[in-house]
């Protein structure tokens, strides 16, 4: 069968299968129109007989499958199963035989070229003008995107709880650990003021990192949803940048040395003040995170043409540049062995973007690893 009839139309395979000319339709279009439709349709749609042979084969089948009308038809539909599926088509077509009808049956099917995609078929009988079973309609659609992506999220899934369940493990454990120290010391006649600060101060360290764990988590959903929002204030960055990094050198013992102007643009922003603390806080605590011992952390901002940088470097191995990409995405991190659950620079990069600016990662000057944050002074116009 060749021509236009290699196409044909399942809903006239049973006049198709007894040689007769399809009839014009209750609806007065022609047979060639209703053809049009079938195979301007992006789905595979296949006729087929009882006995599995192909009788016809739309433009849609050929763009999922890979084989010409020419090359189907006649052939056993049984070409597109999988061999570890021998008893699908079987159950199928008794199924169709009792006049059943198979729906969004999700499936196997291989493609000419070898390669395995998942589809989602509905196969339905066709029957004569007497009502007979003649044969059988599929309508199958494409959906190995559709599985790729639900099982990439649910790898996902997977990696977010196993990650955040062994990152707030630690500072939990530190946490209760410390408390029942400073219980047990209360209990004592002999109170140990100075044990009994140090246990506080033990705890109240892994409450804040507690804190910090669930907060990039809560932030790593809500930029998923879209609902992470931005609150724009007059703001003294460079006084930021300042206080961070007094902060966090007080905090870790390191030498963190900030070099800005006295006056600069920098010193007049529009951004929201919090989060971009919280970005700045991040940048330093990765420094002095890969830094050696004793090696200062250096924390630069210019202004220019209306534009903010906060650059901070450390000297630590550096980011090779193959990875300087991956590591701005959920759940990298630099070593399995490294601690947190990999999302502080994945959410740092997107409130950067909130604001209309970029984070970049490059090398320092004398090894190590340089990130860099610009904002713009304005508000940049969406669209």
């Amino acid at each position: 069968m060749g021509g236009q009839a290699s196409h044909g139309l399942p809903s006239t395979l049973a006049q198709l299968t007894e040689g007769e000319r399809p009839a014009v339709g209750a609806t007065g279009w022609r047979p060639e129109y209703l053809a049009a439709i079938v195979d301007s349709s992006d789905d595979a749609i296949i006729g087929k007989t009882l006995d599995g042979t192909i009788i016809s084969w739309n433009v849609g089948a050929q763009r999922i499958y890979g084989y010409t009308a020419d090359e189907a038809i006649g052939r056993p539909i049984a070409m597109l199963v999988p061999a570890d599926h021998p008893d699908e088509i079987p159950q199928i077509l008794g199924r169709l035989r009792r006049g059943e009808r198979v729906e969004h049956y999700r499936t196997t099917r291989i493609r000419k070229d070898g390669q395995p995609i998942s589809v989602s078929v509905t196969i339905s009988p066709v029957r004569d003008s007497e009502g007979v079973i003649v044969g059988a309609s599929a309508i199958a659609r494409d959906i190995t995107a559709q599985e790729r992506a639900v099982q990439e999220a649910l790898e996902l899934r997977e990696q977010f709880v196993s990650i955040a369940a062994h990152e707030l493990r630690s500072p939990m454990t530190t946490f209760f650990a410390r408390l029942q120290l400073a219980e047990r010391r209360l209990a004592r006649s002999d109170l140990d003021r100075d044990a009994l600060r140090h246990d506080i101060a033990q705890a109240m360290r892994g409450a804040h990192r507690l804190r910090l764990l669930i907060d990039r988590l809560l932030d790593f959903t809500r930029l998923s949803a879209g609902r992470l929002d931005i609150e724009r204030a007059p703001t003294d960055l460079v006084g930021s940048v300042r206080t961070v990094a007094e902060a966090l050198a007080e905090a870790s013992g390191r030498d963190i040395v900030v070099h800005a102007p006295e006056r600069s643009d920098a010193n007049h922003m529009n951004v929201d003040q919090v989060r971009i603390e919280q970005v700045i806080a991040n940048l330093i605590d990765n420094a002095v995170k890969y830094s050696p011992d004793g090696t200062p952390i250096d924390v630069a901002v210019e202004a220019e043409d209306g534009r903010v940088f906060v650059a901070v470097s450390d000297r630590g191995p550096g980011v090779p540049e193959h990875e300087r990409a991956r590591i701005f995405e959920p759940f990298q991190r630099a070593s399995p062995d490294t601690r947190g659950v990999g999302l502080g620079l994945h959410v740092a990069r997107e409130i950067v973007r909130l604001h209309g600016g970029s984070l970049r990662v490059e090398d320092a000057e004398g090894g190590g690893a340089r990130f860099v944050m610009m904002v713009p002074k304005h508000v940049q116009p969406s669209g």
